[in-house]
């Protein structure tokens, strides 16, 4: 159990009251409360000021000292819990901290974690400006996910961090934390940093005290090349003509994997294709998940012996680890065993590295996506591609663009041999 007491241990008048925490037999730390009081006032084995002490007197140091027991004791809930060392140099800053706090602050006000948290909390019930809608759990997931790699930072330096030390010196330090010491990707540290920096903006356009750092340009970091696979028309039609009637569950796998190929539909969205409105020629969704987009696709060929197949049933949703799972199963039943640059996740370090593998190994829910708008571009205007995968810019669309360099050689041969 915690205790706190307040001791005259100096022989000076008036004399700095001295705190003593203590927790078990591994926590008993000591420090000066800055709280200077006549010795002949106070009482050590009471705790208190003495009895004869007038009534004002007694009432603004107990006021002053209950405060600070306070303080302490919800610093100790905090710091302990993310793995904090308390000691005498800890239980000196948070008594020098409440001298510059005001007593009406509360901790999200001033600590990092303390408003992430409240961000988090709040999100459940926000709505999103762009949409109207309330944010979505895989969004407030991510928030998390920001926030916990935070806390492992703030025990790993064994420091509580506040709004304003979030500046380039942080940067720095807190960057090569993820990549040095756990190994992360790039692409995984510019998400971090930039998801923090919203944090950050949204506090100070609450009023919040922050620094002025986070807007400097060298509060970023640089995205490793983007390596993606896609599969070319004569894949996808390897893909559509593999025969799977006696494995209904690899069927019903390709099937939607076609349907994606297709329509260029994000996982999230061909999950809910129950949802979705066929005609005899096109694909009305009245929603996008990500963008709240009306979408309206027409039915390639391909889509419609799938449907016709199926007597007009859809395929059965699945998970999305499922898909991922059961598409390189099928890719691999079609024969895409050439190696190829890619990254795949290590599952002894849980982090993706690059090299070269199968094919087959590389394919996921993404492949989709990024094959529909690759095989349609230069064929048709990007504006028309962008209207059915609802990019919002054309940078964003021309990021899932994912011709070879060997393409972009036939294609420059192909245009010489005609002109």
């Amino acid at each position: 159990m915690a205790n706190l007491k307040f001791n005259i241990i100096s022989k000076q008048n008036p004399a700095n009251l001295n705190v003593r925490f203590y927790h078990g037999k591994q926590i008993d730390c000591n420090a000066k409360s800055n709280i200077l009081i006549n010795q002949k006032l106070w009482s050590n084995k009471m705790q208190s000021l003495k009895p004869s002490v007038d009534k004002n007197l007694k009432n603004i140091y107990l006021e002053k000292i209950e405060k600070l027991k306070n303080l302490i004791v919800l610093s100790f809930n905090n710091d302990f819990s993310n793995g904090v060392i308390i000691n005498s140099k800890w239980l000196d800053s948070i008594i020098k901290e409440s001298y510059l706090r005001p007593s009406n602050k509360p901790d999200y006000e001033i600590y990092l974690c303390e408003y992430i948290n409240k961000y988090i909390e709040d999100s459940k019930t926000r709505l999103n400006s762009k949409n109207g809608k309330t944010i979505s759990i895989k969004t407030r997931t991510r928030y998390n996910n920001t926030l916990n790699k935070i806390i492992d930072y703030q025990k790993f330096t064994k420091e509580r961090i506040k709004l304003t030390d979030v500046n380039l010196s942080f940067h720095k330090e807190y960057t090569s934390y993820l990549k040095v010491t756990h190994k992360y990707s790039n692409n995984f540290i510019q998400k971090n940093i930039s998801q923090l920096k919203t944090f950050i903006r949204e506090a100070k356009s609450e009023g919040f005290e922050t620094n002025p750092d986070i807007e400097n340009k060298k509060f970023t970091f640089a995205k490793d090349e983007i390596i993606d696979t896609y599969l070319n028309e004569e894949e996808i039609t390897s893909v559509f003509e593999l025969d799977f009637c006696e494995n209904l569950r690899l069927d019903n796998v390709r099937d939607l994997f076609i349907i994606g190929l297709r329509t260029g539909l994000r996982i999230s969205d061909l999950k809910r294709i129950s949802e979705f409105h066929f005609s005899s020629n096109t694909i009305l969704i009245t929603g996008t998940e990500k963008t709240d987009n009306i979408v309206e696709i027409p039915i390639h060929p391909n889509v419609r012996s799938i449907l016709k197949k199926r007597n007009g049933v859809l395929p059965n949703i699945i998970s999305d680890q499922k898909f991922n799972k059961y598409i390189k199963e099928v890719c691999q039943e079609a024969g895409f065993s050439q190696k190829i640059l890619g990254k795949l996740k290590n599952p002894k370090t849980n982090r993706k590295e690059k090299g070269f593998y199968e094919k087959y190994k590389l394919i996921s829910s993404h492949t989709c996506r990024r094959s529909f708008a690759t095989n349609l571009y230069g064929k048709i205007s990007d504006k028309t591609i962008m209207a059915i995968t609802t990019h919002k810019s054309h940078s964003q669309f021309l990021a899932y663009v994912k011709t070879t360099q060997k393409e972009h050689v036939n294609k420059l041969a192909e245009f010489w041999k005609n002109n």
